[in-house]
């Protein structure tokens, strides 16, 4: 039996080692894992930690869970930019601030609607051309585009308020965003093409002053991450049969 001393966070800690395994070929692709019951023997933890540990590294796309078969090592895709195994906590972090997001901005994307001057349209408009002339593969570039376009409608809001605020949340907003454009993997250009489409379906309510429509867009394009984010949690916790 593998005896992990109590420190730091125990998922983490089996999260690391088996994540060594992973890399280091002791499990190698395809491969079924020892079942958690086994897993749960060698390190001396509860079956509760090593859920989360295997959630981890379900939702870094190390393994995958086969109903009934149980827990099998998938292939490294080296196209795909993973986030950290360890850090299941940046997913729930990430939904705390859409939840944020979603209460503040359905309101500023109303007002912005309702108040934005010819200037403040131009500047909206002109931060969604910027995002629509990157290349899916320019992570770092399309988050900040993201957060400009967002910007851009908290000021036309004429409410200082509301560009301070997303200004005291730019960290959290920025890592959401990165982890969200990661997460997308292989399938990053749809992702980002259908991301474009709900920021033009903003654009287009607060272009005809639709304060109710342009609440609906928004609800869409940042409940559809929410939602994902939810998803993603819910089958990495659900236990192989």
């Amino acid at each position: 039996m593998t005896i992990i001393a109590p420190r730091g966070n125990l998922a983490q800690i089996v999260v690391g080692t088996l994540t060594e395994r992973l890399d280091c070929g002791v499990y190698p692709p395809g491969e079924k894992m020892p079942s958690s019951a086994e897993l749960c023997e060698e390190f001396g933890v509860s079956r509760t930690v090593m859920r989360e540990a295997l959630a981890s590294l379900k939702i870094a796309g190390r393994v995958v869970a086969r109903q009934g078969s149980g827990v099998f090592v998938l292939e490294r895709d080296s196209r795909a930019i993973h986030f950290d195994a360890g850090r299941i906590e940046d997913i729930r972090s990430a939904m705390d601030i859409l939840e944020l997001r979603l209460g503040v901005e359905m309101q500023s994307v109303a007002l912005a609607a309702a108040r934005r001057t010819p200037e403040a349209l131009t500047e909206i408009a002109r931060t969604y051309d910027a995002m629509t002339v990157l290349e899916s593969d320019e992570v770092e570039s399309e988050a900040k585009a993201d957060f400009a376009f967002h910007m851009a409608i908290a000021k036309a809001t004429r409410n200082p308020h509301f560009p301070r605020l997303l200004e005291a949340l730019m960290g959290e907003i920025n890592s959401e965003l990165l982890m969200k454009l990661r997460q997308s993997g292989g399938s990053r250009s749809n992702f980002v093409n259908k991301i474009k489409r709900e920021h033009a379906m903003i654009l287009s309510a607060i272009t005809q002053r639709d304060e109710k429509g342009a609440q609906s867009a928004l609800y869409d394009h940042l409940a559809t991450s929410l939602n994902r984010y939810r998803t993603l949690l819910d089958e990495a916790n659900r236990e192989p049969a």
